[in-house]
């Protein structure tokens, strides 16, 4: 299990991640990533609308949870990243899950080097974490 030091807990960090994060694409996930100036961190996000029990959604976090644990020497350093999990991830062989991880985190260099695709935030409110100007 990753411990709570290493994963994403607050509401503001999957905002920004959502709204201000690359993407590198996966066969089990879609990742999002941004620069940190801290430690790396994880997080996940299970759709209802893809697993539609708990049971389900709980299922596919604690897999890749457990495959991101295994590969912890090998995140990139100072990053926040968001597995956003797609169905197949239920039914994958978990080293298919693990080399999905691997392949994916080799992808993030040259993601970095592309210009950041501008997307208009998702917020209701101007004083929401999106809108704000600099990155925190």
């Amino acid at each position: 299990m990753l411990s709570k030091s290493d994963r994403l807990r607050r509401a503001r960090d999957f905002a920004l991640l959502s709204q201000k994060g690359r993407v590198v694409f996966g066969p089990f996930f879609t990742l999002r990533f941004r620069v940190n100036q801290q430690t790396t961190k994880v997080g996940f996000v299970a759709s209802t609308k893809l697993f539609k029990t708990a049971v389900a959604r709980n299922r596919v976090k604690r897999r890749m949870r457990e495959a991101l644990r295994l590969l912890k020497s090998e995140w990139p350093v100072k990053m926040d990243l968001l597995f956003i999990l797609k169905p197949d991830v239920r039914t994958a062989e978990f080293f298919d899950l693990q080399q999905s991880v691997r392949r994916t985190f080799t992808k993030i260099p040259e993601a970095l080097a592309q210009p950041p695709r501008p997307r208009p935030p998702k917020a209701r409110k101007k004083s929401s974490v999106v809108f704000q100007k600099k990155e925190v």
